[in-house]
């Protein structure tokens, strides 16, 4: 009796073994499935490969295989073109630039304006800095007579350029306060503006590609400790933007266009139906 008793305690434990089992497969599945989340091409051609060769005859092995190998060849077609694109646009932006800027740099030389005028290459684009000593009086925003040729000669070269042009105000931190500027942010805007308004008229600037913005003493190149560090952060900046910092740019300018068909197409069907009412008020008579 004590035999048969222990016999029917193993079988009772028997279950465990299947639960293991499952547990394994489960473990098993998990892992396959993060593989195929995290796979390359290769990898996944292989485990495609060891599974259809479980459950596929050779015939259909051969077929699915076959099938993988064009998607993947169209899918590499499909997608090398728009890359190349990218590529050659993002060098010819490049290139545009420094061409410009080397231009300017040949100018500034042949006038001996180095000091007063630098050209440098950044991140968002060619920095053209324009000294405000330079350019404007001491707390005036009239740009100076002997400087607009200059300023014009410029503006002629840049014009050509396919990017969004930013006029950029720059002040130092003395505090300012007259009767015709009221903080550093007034007289740093004023200046922007005095010098797209001279690009636009006289160089021919499109008044659709510049723009002038005013930072104040807030963007200093080097802290405002000494005389002369002040005076290199009082000046105007032109930036030729890049092409990556064009898109906030394209955007405004399609949506101030949509605006201003809009608008007038509105005023059209105003006028039509101002030129209506006349004559109804006639045919009544």
């Amino acid at each position: 009796m004590k035999k048969h008793h222990e016999a029917e305690k193993e079988n009772g434990e028997r279950w465990l073994l299947t639960y293991s089992d499952l547990i394994t497969l489960l473990m098993v599945f998990f892992v396959i499935m993060y593989a195929m989340s995290n796979v390359d091409a290769e990898k996944y051609q292989r485990l495609s490969t060891s599974l259809s060769s479980a459950f596929l005859s050779e015939e259909q092995l051969a077929e699915v295989l076959s099938k993988a190998e064009a998607n993947s060849e169209k899918q590499t077609e499909s997608e090398t073109p728009s890359d190349a694109a990218d590529d050659e646009q993002g060098n010819t932006d490049a290139q545009d630039l420094e061409k410009v800027a080397s231009k300017v740099n040949g100018m500034l030389k042949e006038k001996q304006l180095e000091s007063d005028v630098s050209v440098s290459i950044a991140e968002r684009g060619v920095v053209i800095s324009l000294t405000n000593t330079v350019v404007f009086e001491p707390g005036k925003a009239d740009i100076k007579p002997d400087f607009r040729a200059l300023l014009i000669q410029l503006g002629s070269t840049i014009k050509n350029v396919d990017n969004y042009i930013r006029i950029e105000g720059n002040t130092d931190n003395v505090p300012m306060s007259s009767e015709q500027f009221a903080s550093n942010w007034e007289l740093s805007v004023e200046r922007a503006t005095q010098v797209v308004r001279l690009l636009i008229a006289e160089s021919g600037v499109n008044p659709q590609k510049i723009s002038a913005i005013g930072y104040g003493e807030y963007r200093p190149k080097v802290p405002n400790d000494t005389p002369e560090h002040r005076a290199q952060n009082r000046r105007v900046d032109i930036v030729l933007l890049r092409d990556t910092y064009d898109i906030g740019e394209s955007e405004m300018l399609e949506q101030a266009k949509g605006s201003a068909s809009s608008t007038k197409s509105g005023k059209t069907s105003e006028q039509s139906g101002e030129e209506a009412a006349p004559k109804e008020e006639e045919a009544e008579h």
